[in-house]
């Protein structure tokens, strides 16, 4: 089973790449190869039994996704993003990262052609929601993002349905929520002020 981690340089793409390393298999196959995409090179043990390789590159390039499913990958879990804070202020990169990069991935998958159809992991955001919140979020609870990082998640989890409905992706969005941020240097997450 070949694995594609886009945003792998990040504290979840680190985090879920140790983690496979370390069962060496997912759904009950075992993983033959391993490939990281983030923006700049993301780290990787070099004592393992599974091939890695890092990428690194643009997302909003939409020839970068071209690239990086060409050796058909099973699996994707798509983590790359524009973090809130910085989406709300830099309107182009956020939409060009978080919306257009997004889609950009979709349409490469849809163009490989040869019925491939991969399993994607989106990751979205509770940003995609809008206040007020009831104490418990139901599946009913509308989308309604009042910033443009939420409205790019929003659109992501859209397409992504839609695209898996036409069956040219098996995709699935969850919405991560603030656990905590991690540590060291800060960046522009909305979410940074639970950080302590």
């Amino acid at each position: 089973m070949k694995i594609l981690i886009m945003g792998g340089a990040g504290m979840i793409g680190q985090k879920l790449l140790n983690l496979l390393l370390k069962k060496e298999k997912l759904n009950n196959q075992k993983i033959s190869e391993i490939t990281l995409f983030d923006i700049i090179e993301a780290p990787y043990p070099t004592n393992t039994n599974i091939p890695i390789q890092s990428k690194s590159g643009d997302i909003s390039d939409i020839d970068v996704s071209k690239n990086l499913i060409l050796s058909k990958p099973d699996i994707i879990f798509h983590l790359a993003a524009i973090v809130s804070g910085q989406a709300e202020q830099e309107f182009d990169l956020g939409w060009d990262i978080n919306a257009k990069g997004s889609w950009g991935l979709f349409e490469a998958i849809r163009h490989q052609g040869e019925n491939y159809c991969p399993r994607l992991v989106f990751t979205s955001s509770i940003a995609v929601f809008g206040a007020p919140f009831p104490d418990k979020i139901p599946d009913d609870f509308f989308t309604t993002p009042l910033t443009s990082y939420g409205a790019q998640k929003a659109i992501s989890e859209l397409l992504l349905a839609d695209y898996s409905r036409k069956k040219m992706i098996d995709g699935v969005s969850i919405r991560l929520p603030t656990i905590c941020v991690r540590p060291g240097k800060p960046n522009l997450a909305a979410s940074g002020f639970f950080y302590t």
